[in-house]
C-alpha cells in the first residue's frame, strides 16, 4: 500500500517521539515548542530539549510558569523554542487579547502580556511579532513578562494565543500558552486542560494515529 508524503512525515515524527526514554512514563518533564513543517505547512509540537526528544508532533498547549526568578517577579522564559529548519526564518506571533482563569473558563484579562526576543516586543494589548533564525541545535528562550496597567498584576493563570510561521511554510494553526502565576500547581493543571478540551479540535485521521498514546507523556513537572 502506497501512503501520501503527509503520512510519511508524520509517521517519522512519531518514530522520533517513540524514542523517549521508558522513564518519562514516571516523571513527566516540561515540554517546549517544537516547530517544524509538513506539506508545506507550519507545525506546532512538543519537545523535551532535555533529550532531544519530539514528545507529542501535534502540540497546541504548552503550560509555563512566571516568577520563578524573585529578580523579575512577573515573568519567565518558558517555553522555550526548538526546530529542525535549520537556515529558516521562523516569526512568532502573539495574537490581541489575554485570557484569566475564572476556575471554570477563561475571561478576558485587563493586562497584558510582553514577549520579547533581540530586541523585538510583541504584546497581547495589541498583537505583534518577533522573529529569529533557525540554527543547528537551537534553543531559544524568549522573555515573557505580565504587566498592568498601573501597579502589578495579581497572581493568576492567563492565557495567551500564538500562531507561528517558518520561512515560506503556509502559518501554523493557533497554539496557546497558558502561564501561571503564583497560583497553585493544581489550578493550572485544571486550566490546562480546559484549553486543550476546549481550544483544539479533534486532530484528523492520520494525526490522530501518530500521537495515540504519545499524548500521556504530555509535561507539566518543571526543571527549574
Amino acid at each position: 500500500m502506497r501512503h501520501s508524503p503527509l503520512y510519511a512525515s508524520i509517521l517519522a515524527i512519531t518514530m522520533l517521539s517513540i524514542a523517549l526514554p521508558a522513564a518519562a512514563d514516571e516523571k513527566e518533564v516540561h515540554l517546549d515548542l517544537w516547530v517544524t513543517a509538513i506539506d508545506g505547512v507550519t507545525v506546532t509540537g512538543g519537545w523535551d530539549h532535555d533529550t532531544g526528544n519530539v514528545v507529542n508532533p501535534f502540540q497546541r498547549v504548552f503550560d509555563a510558569e512566571l516568577g520563578l526568578d524573585a529578580t523579575f517577579p512577573f515573568s519567565g522564559d518558558e517555553p522555550g523554542i526548538g526546530s529542525n529548519l535549520v537556515g529558516s526564518s521562523i516569526t512568532m506571533n502573539l495574537l490581541q487579547g489575554l485570557g484569566a482563569w475564572n476556575g471554570s473558563g477563561f475571561s478576558a484579562s485587563t493586562y497584558a502580556l510582553l514577549a520579547s526576543y533581540g530586541g523585538q516586543d510583541a504584546s497581547s494589548a495589541t498583537g505583534g511579532s518577533f522573529s529569529f533564525l533557525v540554527t543547528q541545535g537551537l534553543d531559544l528562550h524568549p522573555e515573557y513578562t505580565l504587566s498592568a496597567q498601573s501597579g502589578d498584576p495579581d497572581n493568576g493563570i492567563y492565557l495567551a494565543a500564538f500562531t507561528v510561521a517558518a520561512g515560506s511554510n503556509a502559518v501554523s494553526d493557533t497554539f496557546w500558552v497558558v502561564f501561571n502565576l503564583g497560583m497553585a500547581e493544581a489550578d493550572h493543571e485544571a486550566a490546562v486542560e480546559w484549553a486543550e478540551a476546549n481550544l483544539v479540535p479533534a486532530p484528523g485521521i492520520l494525526a490522530a494515529a501518530a500521537i495515540a498514546g504519545l499524548t500521556s507523556a504530555r509535561s507539566r513537572t518543571r526543571r527549574r
